[in-house]
């Protein structure tokens, strides 16, 4: 993996082992930075016979294909599930997240504000950005159409792009005056988008990304994940294994200026970083799913018979009780880390520091 001159290099060996957990890490850590090297050019990714057991951060299904991606550039393309061959890509840098808006047309994004595109289903990538000045991770990407989209990343990045993601403009919103980092953007089922980052950030848009609210969180740690759920349902998740549902996304809170300005003050008393209780509070509109884990969940996937997964570090797999409001551990003889995860018939399809698997809860 590819390191700009501003992140730690001391850190890489640990971001393999909890890849999102650092990047968090490393963001806190910003006002030691000495700044990024400029001087990077991309460099494409190299073939490694070893590809699909490295790390893996993102899968997704792209017709009737599978693609993977992750660490030094990685793009691992299957028509199966099963087998998986690497697929050249113009650079080397750990790529956190693909996504496709249709059978064709996909996105992946990674560090150095990496963007990558491709037109034919994942055989061929294409640079469309990369960024050696700003240095940075995006997080995630998410494409409506072949031509409209969105990139989120560290330190509040929000931009949209109408031409494929040729070119990008920022978004600006108060919503974001913080910072935080940026790890999910998606789409709901009643047409609003939602983020979700660190420091228990929530914003939700219903005008496609024009402008944007700030929504009171029953939680203070950082998502990692989520998911849409029915017509208008979002499950979040992050760190100690800590998940959270609400059936109707309106009729979730907004956050006030007064709880903003309680949520600065806590975040800034030293006290509050030396404690281990979990800050997890009662929100209208947003129900915790009780389990008794405390292993980070950063994945999910909706299976077609319903079911809910979450995935997570150290072979934590959890099915979702909606109606419950719980969360059950299940066993996949494994202790592996998991990244992300996508159904398929009665498995999942999962990546992670041990490349891509699949495994079968029981």
């Amino acid at each position: 993996m590819k390191v700009s001159g501003g992140w730690k290099r001391g850190l890489v060996a640990a971001a393999m082992a909890l890849p999102i957990l650092v990047i968090a890490q490393q963001q806190e850590d910003a006002s030691d930075d000495v700044g990024a090297d400029t001087t990077l050019i991309p460099r494409p990714a190299v073939k490694a016979p070893r590809a699909a057991s490295a790390l893996l951060l993102g899968v997704v299904k792209a017709g009737a294909n599978w693609v993977a991606v992750g660490q030094r550039g990685d793009v691992l393309l299957s028509s199966d599930g099963k087998d998986w061959k690497q697929v050249a890509a113009p650079t080397d840098v750990t790529l956190n997240r693909v996504r496709f808006a249709d059978d064709q047309h996909g996105w992946a994004v990674g560090y150095d504000g990496a963007i990558l595109a491709t037109e034919d289903g994942g055989q061929k990538w294409t640079l469309a950005q990369f960024d050696a000045a700003w240095g940075r991770p995006y997080f995630d990407v998410l494409f409506s159409d072949k031509d409209n989209g969105f990139v989120v990343g560290a330190n509040g990045t929000l931009k949209r792009s109408s031409d494929g993601g040729k070119t990008w403009t920022a978004i600006e919103s108060d919503v974001l005056a913080d910072s935080p980092n940026l790890y999910n953007l998606l789409a709901l089922g009643d047409g609003s988008l939602l983020l979700a980052g660190e420091r228990g950030f929530l914003a939700r848009s219903t005008d496609k990304g024009a402008t944007w609210v700030q929504l009171k969180s029953p939680y203070t740690g950082s998502y990692f994940g989520a998911l849409a759920v029915g017509n208008s349902g979002a499950l979040i998740f992050g760190l100690r294994g800590n998940a959270f549902y609400a059936a109707d996304i309106a009729k979730t809170e907004p956050l006030s200026a007064k709880d903003l300005a309680a949520q600065r003050a806590a975040a800034a008393d030293p006290t509050n970083a030396t404690s281990s209780a979990s800050p997890v509070t009662t929100v209208p509109g947003w129900v915790r799913l009780a389990s008794d884990d405390t292993e980070p969940l950063f994945g999910g996937a909706l299976a077609t018979d319903g079911k809910v997964f979450l995935v997570g570090q150290n072979g934590r797999v959890m099915l979702a009780d909606l109606a419950g409001s719980a969360l059950k551990r299940l066993d996949i003889g494994s202790d592996i880390n998991m990244n992300a995860a996508l159904a398929d018939g009665d498995g999942l399809i999962v990546v992670g520091t041990s490349g891509v698997s699949r495994v079968t809860p029981k």
